[in-house]
């Protein structure tokens, strides 16, 4: 069941590796089988996912192969959902999506109006201006453009097509957010990358309006470039400063009864 979160557990280091910005993941909707973890280091131009068979692998760095990309990437905001990889293709505001069995890209298309290049990051900048995330509901792409004022845009897209169904302005500054990610329709918002860090700001979907959070959350190296909540496992992952973290969620779950107990 989905719920509103109220609270991120103390984080989890599972590997020290790489630089300091980066981009990992599970996939969002594979049956739990399905172990393998994804792994792009950097933010700038890169080309080149490494994926593990498994988490135990992952941690070992053995046991991996290695997906060449047809376009470079930019930024850290990818996200793997049922067996494709979607990402804003370098110096555009283009998304991919490259699918890792036929290890092709099988549609990209443009955001319309959407920053790219620096133009409308996260604080932390890294090309960080178009952030892909997955959630109980399915695809989004957070991003902003000029007509919002730099405000962060949400969109739900269509994971075949990459046509946007539906966008919401939050009126969240995005060059004020360190991260972002949703959970239940729900997009979170950090208000920096650094130490001190706490989820500030919430956009609720659903009914098209917005709330102010205090939920503390622990930036144990201070420098995160990366936070996307996986819902098939219902954890936060996070790159943070050279290292791989996870952090458990906890959601308050409203049950709704039918006429009189």
């Amino acid at each position: 069941g989905c719920g509103k979160l109220t609270g991120v557990s103390n984080p989890i280091t599972i590997r020290a590796s790489g630089s300091r910005f980066g981009s990992w993941m599970t996939d969002t909707m594979t049956p739990s089988t399905d172990s393998r973890v994804w792994y792009m280091d950097g933010y700038y131009k890169g080309r080149r996912v490494l994926e593990f068979r498994s988490l135990t692998d992952f941690v070992s760095g053995q046991n991996f192969v290695q997906h060449l990309l047809p376009h470079p990437w930019a930024g850290t905001g990818h996200v793997v959902f049922n067996g494709s990889l979607y990402y804003n293709k370098f110096q555009s505001n283009v998304a991919v999506r490259y699918h890792f069995r036929s290890r092709s890209v099988l549609v990209q298309r443009s955001l319309s109006g959407a920053g790219y290049n620096n133009t409308f990051p996260y604080s932390w900048g890294g090309f960080s201006d178009i952030d892909f995330m997955v959630d109980e509901n399915g695809l989004w792409a957070v991003y902003t453009t000029n007509q919002n004022a730099g405000n962060i845009v949400v969109s739900r897209v269509d994971p075949h097509t990459l046509e946007v169904l539906r966008s919401w302005d939050t009126g969240y500054p995005k060059r004020s957010a360190g991260e972002s990610f949703m959970i239940c329709g729900i997009l979170y918002v950090t208000n920096s990358h650094l130490a001190g860090a706490k989820i500030y700001f919430a956009y609720h979907t659903n009914t098209s309006s917005y709330e102010y959070t205090d939920i503390p959350f622990h930036n144990q190296y201070s420098h995160i470039s990366m936070l996307d909540y996986n819902p098939r496992e219902r954890v936060l992952y996070t790159w943070n400063n050279g290292h791989q973290v996870i952090y458990n969620v906890t959601l308050f779950h409203v049950i709704n009864t039918a006429g009189e107990l």
